[in-house]
C-alpha cells in the first residue's frame, strides 16, 4: 500500500495527466496566450519547494498507512478486542484512501491541488482528533477508518497532481523525491506510534498525530497555482472520473480482476506481521521496526525497477505478476521463520517486491489501455481495488481467532497472491486493443505543427 517512487516518465505523465490534449485554432487569427509561459512547467525554482511539500504529504499519509500493523496492535491492546474485528479499523482507512483517489484528482484538476489538500488536512485532523475520544472500538470504524481515510486520500492524490504543473523534463526525478516521503514516513511512524501508545495511551497518540496534520496544511500552502489553474488562459477541463468504454478492453478487465484478487490479501502482512512477530517472542519495540524494514525494501525496489523501466525492452506485464507471485511466496515462507532476523529478511524482500509492484501499475496500465484511456483506467482500477482491500486483514484476524495461529492466514495469503499472479499473466495471451507504439508516442511533447493538406493549426498543450 505504499506509494512508491521511481516511476518512469511515460507512466508518471500518463497517470497524473490522463492523455495529451490538442487545441484547434483558426488560421487567420494568431493565438496569443498571455499565460503560456506560466502554463509550462518550470522544472525547477519554486517547483522544488512544491516537491518538498509533496514529500511531507506522502510522509504524513502513506507513512501512517504503512504503519497499520503498529496502530492495529496499539488499538487491540487498548480495547482488548478480537483480532478480526480490530483489523477493520486500519483496513477501512486504507480502502477509503484508494476509493476516493479518482475523486481527489478530479477535484484537484477542477479547483486546484492547494484547495483540495487544505481540505484534506482538516478532514485528516478531525478524524484523528475524534478518534482520541473513542472509549470503545466501534467508533474508530468511522472516525479513523472512514474520516481519516478520506482525509488522507484528499491530501495524497491531489498533491501528486501539482507535480505535473511544475515539472516536465524532470518529472520522474521530482516524483521520485516526493514519493520517497512515503517510505520515510514508514520508517518514522512505526516506532513513533509504538512509543507514544506505550508511554501514554492510544488516545494521546491520536491527538499528537492529529496535531501533525498542520504540516500538511503548511505544505499545501506551497502549492501555488500556475496560470492554468488561475484562469488566465481559458480552457475546458474534462473532470469526468470514469469512462465505461475502458471496460471493452479485455486485457484491462483481466487486469482489474487480477488486482482485485490480490487486494483481498495485500494488506495482511502490513497489518498482521508486527503482531505475528510479537507472538514469536519478539519485543514490541523490535516488532514495530518491521514496518521500517518493509519501507527500506520498498525504496530500493521502486528505485531499481524505476531505472529498469527506462529500458525499451523491459516487460512490465511479465515483471508485475512475477512480483506478485514472489510477494505471495514470502508470505508463505515467513510462517517458518523462527528467528527475528529471518522475519526481518522476509519483511525487507516483501517491501522490495511491493515497491516493484506498485511502481509498475501506472506504466503497465498505460500499455494495456493506451494514452487516451489511461486516466479513466487508473481511477477505476484504484476504486475497484478499494473494496476487496478492506476484507483481507479482518479475515486473517478471524482465521487466527479460530485457529490461534497466523500460519494458516499467511499461507492462504500466499495462495491467493499466486492465483492473482496467474490471472495477471494471462494478459500476455490477449491481443492488445490498440497500437501501443502509436498511442505511447503521443505522450511525447512536440512543437506546433501545420496539419498537412489543411490550413488549420494543431497546437500541443502540456498535460494538465
Amino acid at each position: 500500500m505504499t506509494m512508491k517512487q521511481g516511476d518512469t516518465k511515460d507512466s508518471t505523465k500518463a497517470v497524473m495527466s490522463g492523455a495529451c490534449a490538442f487545441e484547434e485554432a483558426q488560421p487567420a487569427v494568431p493565438e496569443v496566450t498571455s499565460s503560456s509561459k506560466e502554463d509550462s512547467p518550470t522544472d525547477g525554482g519554486w517547483g522544488w519547494v512544491v516537491c518538498a511539500g509533496v514529500f511531507v504529504v506522502n510522509f504524513l499519509t502513506v507513512g501512517q498507512h504503512n504503519s497499520a500493523g503498529v496502530v492495529y496492535v496499539a488499538i487491540m491492546d487498548e480495547y482488548s478486542t478480537p483480532r478480526g474485528e480490530t483489523a477493520w479499523v486500519t483496513s477501512l482507512a486504507s480502502s477509503m484512501n484508494y476509493l476516493f483517489a479518482a475523486m481527489g484528482t478530479a477535484l484537484a484538476e477542477r479547483y486546484g491541488s492547494r484547495v483540495v489538500v487544505i481540505v484534506g488536512s482538516f478532514v485528516s485532523a478531525s478524524g484523528l482528533l475524534t478518534s482520541s475520544f473513542a472509549t470503545t472500538l466501534q467508533p474508530l470504524f468511522v472516525t479513523y477508518g472512514v474520516i481519516w481515510g478520506l482525509g488522507s486520500s484528499l491530501g495524497l492524490f491531489p498533491s501528486l497532481v501539482i507535480l505535473t504543473k511544475y515539472f516536465k523534463k524532470r518529472l520522474s526525478f521530482a516524483s521520485g523525491i516526493a514519493l520517497a516521503g512515503a517510505a520515510s514516513g514508514g520508517l518514522v511512524y512505526g516506532p513513533l506510534i509504538q512509543m507514544l501508545s506505550s508511554e501514554f495511551s492510544i488516545s494521546v497518540t491520536f491527538q499528537i498525530l492529529s496535531s501533525l496534520q498542520i504540516l500538511m496544511f503548511l505544505s499545501a500552502l506551497t502549492f501555488v497555482p500556475l496560470g492554468m489553474e488561475t484562469g488566465t488562459n481559458v480552457r475546458q477541463r474534462n473532470t469526468a472520473v470514469f469512462d465505461l468504454q475502458v471496460f471493452k478492453n479485455k486485457s484491462y478487465v483481466i487486469w482489474v480482476i487480477a488486482h482485485c484478487t490480490f487486494m483481498v490479501v495485500f494488506l495482511v502482512p502490513f497489518v498482521h506481521l508486527v503482531r505475528f512477530a510479537e507472538d514469536k517472542g519478539v519485543s514490541k519495540s523490535n516488532a514495530s521496526l518491521l514496518t521500517g524494514f518493509m519501507s527500506v525494501g520498498g525504496i530500493m525496489g521502486s528505485l531499481l525497477f524505476g531505472v529498469l523501466c527506462d529500458y525499451p525492452h523491459f516487460k512490465r506485464l511479465i515483471v508485475c505478476p512475477t512480483a506478485v507471485l514472489l510477494m505471495g511466496l514470502i508470505c508463505a515462507v515467513v510462517t517458518k521463520a523462527t528467528k527475528y532476523e529471518w522475519i526481518i529478511v522476509c519483511a525487507f524482500f516483501f517491501g522490495f517486491w511491493d515497491g516493484c509492484y506498485e511502481m509498475l501499475i501506472p506504466g503497465a496500465t498505460l500499455e494495456i489501455v493506451g494514452v487516451q484511456m489511461v486516466g479513466y483506467a487508473i481511477g477505476a482500477l484504484y476504486c475497484f481495488m478499494a473494496f476487496p482491500k478492506t476484507l483481507g486483514p479482518p479475515i486473517a484476524g478471524w482465521i487466527f481467532d479460530i485457529s490461534n495461529s497466523y500460519s494458516v492466514s499467511f499461507f492462504v495469503t500466499g495462495v491467493v497472491a499466486a492465483s492473482a499472479a496467474v490471472i495477471m499473466s494471462t494478459i500476455n495471451c490477449v491481443k492488445p486493443s490498440y497500437e501501443p507504439d502509436e498511442e505511447i508516442a503521443r505522450l511525447l511533447p512536440s512543437p506546433e505543427f501545420e496539419k498537412s493538406g489543411s490550413r488549420r493549426r494543431l497546437k500541443y498543450t502540456e498535460p494538465c
